[in-house]
């Protein structure tokens, strides 16, 4: 009887357990997070803000940031700086285009999302599919 009773408390472990999985496997599992310095909390990288952070970056920043633009933009890219680095030019806003009033456009929850995008696809993050950090 106690055989039984194990078997039946372990298969009903697995299935809990199992479950869990899918819920996560729904999810798009795990959420990553990043600390704001600005905001001073903890930011979910979900793909909602990362998508309009790529659309809102495309649009706006890479106007004027692209090779071989006639403005004196750097050429930026996610990859231009590490995830430090571009916290760290969101929170100082000591850059060309923020001191000159290129970002007075964007609302402060715009330049969140950008930065969870850059962030999020910085030099310093790991590819799967890339062989950057390969070394």
């Amino acid at each position: 009887m106690k055989e039984k009773i194990a078997v039946i408390v372990m298969a009903a472990a697995f299935l809990a357990l199992l479950s869990q999985g899918l819920v996560f496997a729904e999810d798009g599992g795990e959420a990553a997070y990043r600390f704001d310095p600005n905001i001073q909390s903890s930011r979910a990288l979900e793909y909602k803000n990362l998508w309009a952070g790529y659309n809102l970056f495309k649009g706006n920043c890479k106007s004027c940031h692209f090779r071989g633009n006639d403005k004196g933009a750097q050429f930026l890219s996610t990859d231009s700086r590490t995830m430090r680095g571009w916290n760290a030019l969101f929170y100082k806003k000591n850059v060309r285009c923020a001191r000159e009033g290129s970002w007075a456009k964007l609302s402060p929850e715009d330049l969140l999302v950008i930065n969870d995008y850059l962030y999020s696809n910085a030099y310093d993050t790991w590819d799967p599919n890339t062989a950057k950090s390969c070394g």
